[in-house]
């Protein structure tokens, strides 16, 4: 088993994981921490794992002795990101306190900008002039500012295609995509479920003082025939959960649920190509990639029903944001729409 530590919040937190794949990513991301100023993307699913990716690059980095601040762009309205990015001066009538931005907060160390994707199209173009070195301003301000900072982002959207459609800046897509790190789905991670489904258990028994069961073969047969649409994300809510139910004795199908202790086996999939480590690329295609596209759909539609049509608690038992739930849906419910119309009005 593959185990990197480092400190989140004064509590260690493990990077698990032997599979091929992954194991491709993290000598991937051993590369890429070498550089100290380069931005770059890390690329994947939602609740794979790039945040704490971000992390492990900074805490392995030159610049491991400076902050390291995360923001997501698609958690604040346009003006107040804007505020928290490059700050704001304070008021003549000092009604309104000088605030700096996270750009000088991050003064030595890593800025993270997590889901740049919804990085508002006003915005893209003075981050531009920021990765390039070129001063910037608080907003009311006149003062000159220069960001010493290393710019991680993150996205699970394709980005060049958002170029295409003229909601993402192309400088910015070139600026932060020069280099790369490509995060592989849970369900492409072979045998990871149970090495982190063990971890994931074996960390909730020991907080919780419970004796550690262990998992009956049944319920990790289920685990990992499961597609894990919120990946590890969803993977650790489902096992903290099982631990709770269990109390102590081994985690058993009445502990899972419904939709994981009912999952049929997966689709065989087939073996991802080869290319550079960890380059930015599509998922490998699969063996029956439809139909595994498809159980997803049907699996995300389905606890959203079970949820009444609640987006808040839907995302919740996936594991998965509301941003990302919404764009699912977004896509699910309108093809859904395009295949009940008559054909004559297509």
């Amino acid at each position: 088993m593959t185990r990197v530590v480092w400190i989140e919040d004064e509590s260690e937190v493990r990077v698990v994981g032997a599979s091929e794949r992954w194991a491709r990513a993290m000598e991937r991301l051993r590369e890429l921490s070498e550089h100290e100023r380069a931005p770059l993307l890390i690329a994947g699913e939602p609740g794979t794992g790039k945040e704490l990716c971000a992390r492990l690059l900074h805490a392995a980095s030159p610049r491991a002795g400076g902050p390291f601040v995360a923001v997501s762009a698609a958690r604040l309205p346009a003006e107040r990101l804007r505020e928290e990015l490059f700050g704001v001066e304070a008021a003549a009538d000092g009604r309104q306190a000088a605030r700096p931005g996270l750009l000088e907060l991050a003064e030595g160390g890593t800025l993270f900008l997590d889901e740049i994707g919804a990085l508002p199209l006003e915005l893209q173009p003075p981050l531009v002039g920021v990765l390039d070195g070129e001063p910037f301003r608080r907003i009311g301000g006149g003062q000159a500012l220069v960001a010493d900072v290393r710019v991680i982002a993150a996205t699970a959207r394709d980005l060049g295609a958002r170029v295409l459609e003229g909601s993402f800046h192309e400088g910015l897509q070139k600026r932060v995509g020069a280099l790369g790190l490509s995060l592989p789905p849970l369900r492409e991670r072979d045998g990871d479920v149970r090495r982190l489904a063990e971890h994931f258990l074996e960390r909730q028994s020991a907080a919780a003082g419970l004796s550690r069961g262990g998992i009956t073969p049944r319920a990790l047969a289920q685990l990992e025939a499961y597609l894990w649409p919120g990946n590890v994300r969803e993977l650790r809510s489902v096992v903290e959960r099982a631990s709770l139910l269990a109390r102590g004795a081994p985690l058993d199908l009445e502990h899972l649920p419904p939709e994981i202790a009912a999952a049929p086996p997966r689709p065989a999939a087939a073996k991802p190509r080869s290319g550079p480590p960890g380059a930015l690329r599509p998922s490998p295609p699969a063996r029956g990639s439809a139909s595994l596209g498809e159980a997803v759909r049907r699996h995300i539609l389905a606890v959203y029903a079970a949820q009444g049509g609640n987006v808040t608690r839907t995302a919740s038992a996936l594991g998965i944001t509301r941003v990302s739930l919404r764009r699912h849906l977004r896509q699910y419910l309108a093809a859904d729409a395009r295949d009940k119309e008559p054909l004559s009005s297509r």
